[in-house]
């Protein structure tokens, strides 16, 4: 399974995007709310332009921090 990270459109409806989630059997793991970010995790690779509606980006979560 892969993990993404999203940030969400300010008029986004949660509702909505959480049934388009489910339909697309994408599960979301969590909602950070005040920085406007989800993660979801998924089999298959998502891309940008299905989520447009819902999303600013989306990107593939990467294990590359460095202090």
């Amino acid at each position: 399974m892969k993990i993404y990270l999203a940030v969400l459109r300010k008029d986004v409806d949660l509702k909505e995007f959480k049934m388009f989630l489910k339909d697309q059997k994408i599960e979301l793991t969590d909602h950070y709310k005040v920085i406007g970010i989800v993660k979801l995790k998924s089999d298959k690779k998502l891309l940008e332009k299905d989520f447009e509606k819902f999303c600013e980006s989306i990107e593939e979560e990467k294990d590359n921090f460095t202090i």
